[in-house]
């Protein structure tokens, strides 16, 4: 099967402490994939070796069965981070055509249209200073989508976003994954996970906790009833909460006494 996406026994180490071990899956056309796991799990470090932002110490990346290596993969990547920083002295049009330049190529759905999509077309005139949070993230939706890329890779896409807009990203990335593509989405939002993706990976300092659909990941860990619960307990997060719950509740309790 060829993957858009494959990563091979990829690790990276920084000198003796190892951040990510040795990963393992791919990412088929049509797939929304998500990259779960708390703070200091692995996902950001992991991220980056999957768009070429880092070079992993081991293992394989292929995109679009292109080496990672290899700079023609990149042309197959839409990446919108969750902490990019943007040139705020530059409209949004202005930031659009740098980015279009920059491919040199031409662009399958143009900045207008995608503007249009998500409501961001009056305010392309504007300085990027003016924009809000929201608004910010949608200029770098487009700037990862307008190339018209097999992989897309969204860091918290959704933080910073009003239902509305909310709504019209996730039917942009299922109209996305319907044409073929590849979707990666690295969130915290469980809730958003189990609703939209076809599988899941939860990182565990920095390996693989658990691998699988939503629905087949509840039924392989006792039948929980959300994939929270199953992420609290792949990560062993339950028996911290639990221990947190009783020391609250004692604090609570002599508060009140």
């Amino acid at each position: 099967m060829r993957y858009v996406c494959r990563a091979e026994g990829i690790g990276k180490d920084y000198g003796t402490f190892q951040a990510v071990r040795e990963l393992s899956f791919g990412l088929s056309p049509g797939e929304i994939f998500g990259l779960l796991g708390p703070n200091g799990s692995g996902k950001s470090t992991t991220l980056h070796m999957l768009t070429g932002l880092l070079a992993p110490s081991r293992g394989l990346v292929e995109i679009h069965g292109v080496d990672i290596r290899d700079k023609e993969s990149r042309r197959w990547i839409g990446f919108a981070p969750d902490d990019l920083p943007l040139p705020m002295s530059l409209t949004g049009w202005e930031y659009l055509q740098f980015h279009h330049r920059l491919r040199r190529r031409d662009d399958q759905y143009t900045a207008a249209e995608l503007g249009d999509v998500l409501g961001l077309t009056k305010a392309l005139s504007r300085s990027i200073s003016d924009y809000s949070h929201g608004m910010k993230r949608k200029l770098q939706l487009i700037v990862a989508v307008m190339h018209s890329p097999k992989l897309l890779v969204l860091d918290e896409p959704f933080r910073g976003l009003d239902p509305e807009a909310a709504a019209v990203l996730r039917e942009l990335l299922t109209v996305f994954a319907a044409a073929g593509g590849s979707v990666l989405i690295a969130t915290h939002d469980m809730l958003r996970a189990e609703q939209d993706c076809d599988r899941v990976l939860i990182l565990h300092q920095g390996e693989q906790a658990a691998l699988g659909s939503p629905r087949s990941l509840r039924e392989s860990f006792g039948d929980l009833a959300t994939l929270e619960d199953v992420f609290l307990h792949a990560t062993h997060l339950d028996q911290l909460q639990a221990q947190r719950r009783k020391q609250l509740h004692a604090a609570l309790g002599a508060t009140n006494h």
